[in-house]
């Protein structure tokens, strides 16, 4: 642990410095977390006053007595959803960034060849990615909340945030996807030369998301408590065996061998 927390503080330093991963996190953060949400805000009298979307909400939710709260829960639960992208790029952009910027920099080869155990090294460049993922996805829920409270206690009475599934969403299946994501990320990033590649694995967290929504938006399901810690369990029950395979795969004499070859 000793080991793992000096790669921490010595990495997360250079991260910091880093504006090329940062840029895409402070664009997602004030599309997902404040524009969209004001920008419903701002259309959400004339959504309640179409005809395809009363059809969707008697084809979705049936006939409840307040059609237009329900229909904002249904929303705000979109956006929780979409926010899990956040989790999932920050370790895909620092992940990679951690082992392949010490590659350019030549100073990955003298850490390898030390007696640090494989895990302290994989450990302390996760902290790398988790930490500041877990930071900047709490900090994201936390916004969502406020811009989402003011607007919608102003037009309705009441405040719909935190809820229970936000509280799921924010602290724990958030953290388990960032772990997975880093791990994934350093696997990828111990067969690869190319920063640019290696950051693309966290894309494909998008597609089930979008899909996710999709299926809901279609009336197939609809995202409650009961998914969303089976969705963690699920994922926990993956934790140990990406650890697994990362330790396996981040073969220290392989990696030293062949980025020598390519140098």
């Amino acid at each position: 642990m000793k080991n793992a927390l000096i790669i921490f503080k010595k990495e997360i330093k250079e991260i910091i410095r880093n504006k090329n991963i940062w840029l895409p996190i402070f664009i997602i953060t004030v599309m997902f977390s404040i524009a969209m949400p004001l920008l419903f805000s701002l259309i959400s009298g004339s959504i309640f006053e179409d005809e395809d979307t009363i059809k969707f909400m008697d084809r979705v939710f049936g006939n409840v007595a307040n059609p237009e709260r329900v229909f904002m829960d249904f929303i705000i639960k979109q956006f929780l959803v979409f926010l899990l992208m956040i989790p999932a790029m920050v370790p895909s952009l620092i992940a990679p960034a951690s082992v392949l910027m010490e590659k350019e920099n030549n100073t990955l080869e003298p850490l390898l060849g030390t007696p640090i155990k494989t895990r302290e090294l994989l450990f302390g460049k996760a902290l790398t990615a988790i930490i500041p993922a877990f930071i900047i996805s709490t900090a994201n829920f936390l916004i969502l909340t406020l811009v989402f409270d003011i607007v919608v206690y102003n037009r309705m009475g009441y405040l719909p945030l935190p809820t229970a599934e936000w509280l799921v969403v924010a602290f724990i299946l958030s953290p388990i996807l960032s772990f997975l994501l880093t791990m994934i990320s350093i696997i990828v990033s111990s067969k690869s030369t190319d920063i640019r590649s290696a950051q693309g694995i966290g894309s494909v967290i998008i597609l089930p998301i979008y899909l996710i929504v999709g299926l809901q938006v279609a009336g197939f399901f609809l995202i409650n408590i009961t998914y969303l810690l089976l969705g963690c369990l699920v994922f926990f029950i993956f934790c140990p065996i990406v650890l697994r395979i990362a330790v396996r795969i981040f073969d220290r004499e392989n990696i030293l061998t062949r980025w020598k070859m390519k140098a």
